[in-house]
């Protein structure tokens, strides 16, 4: 139906995350006859994130990649190269929104970890692409020098996330470390990036340990 440029455009928009074909196509004739620099400030931006985005070693949040010459040496985010952060507490979360909600409401002081995703409630297998062996890394002491007290699991509460805290649960309790999840304030279903500042603070403040 519609021309070849037009449906790659829709195509491949119609992959991000809450954008079907209906509103990739909406975006393709909204760009088409808005104003040309409107496209170009989008294409720049869309390399940027190819080029000048990467993680921080330690807890996989991203940070600019600056040229060479300003780029810290060990490449931490401002989370992990704040000496005032509490060192000792890990918060786990899925994902990079996860942690800017959760550093938005100002309860939490301590270093964090992005996952990168969940696991499978359709896939038995243990994903691969998540920072799952970079976490017990930092928690046994191998990576970074201070000792860890608490792992909090600010996972949401879906069954892809209790999937995965159970998981983490297990592998993370010979190591006999203090493991957390957030408690009360987030329903059943909901996600950790939509909750509001005064439910998540219920929610670290009421983390419960698990045993």
């Amino acid at each position: 139906m519609y021309p070849k440029p037009i449906q790659d455009f829709i195509d491949n928009f119609a992959k991000l995350p809450g954008i079907g074909p209906r509103q990739a196509a909406r975006l393709a004739f909204w760009l088409l006859n808005d104003k040309k620099n409107t496209r170009e400030n989008l294409k720049r931006a869309l390399e940027g994130l190819d080029k000048e985005v990467k993680t921080c070693k330690f807890c996989h949040f991203a940070i600019e990649n600056l040229p060479a010459g300003r780029q810290a040496p060990e490449s931490k985010c401002p989370f992990c190269d704040n000496p005032a952060r509490d060192r000792k507490t890990i918060c786990v979360v899925e994902k990079e929104t996860d942690l800017a909600t959760i550093e938005k409401s100002g309860v939490y002081k301590g270093l964090y970890h992005v996952l990168g995703g969940l696991f499978s409630a359709l896939d038995i297998a243990i994903p691969k692409n998540l920072k799952i062996p970079e976490l017990v890394e930092r928690i046994s002491g191998r990576t970074g020098k201070e000792k860890i007290e608490e792992v909090i699991l600010a996972i949401s509460p879906t069954h892809e996330g209790d999937l995965t805290a159970r998981y983490l649960e297990r592998l993370l309790k010979p190591l006999k470390i203090k493991t957390t999840r957030i408690g009360r304030g987030l329903p059943y279903g909901s996600e950790v990036e939509f909750a509001d500042a005064k439910t998540l603070s219920g929610a670290l403040e009421s983390r419960k340990e698990i045993k």
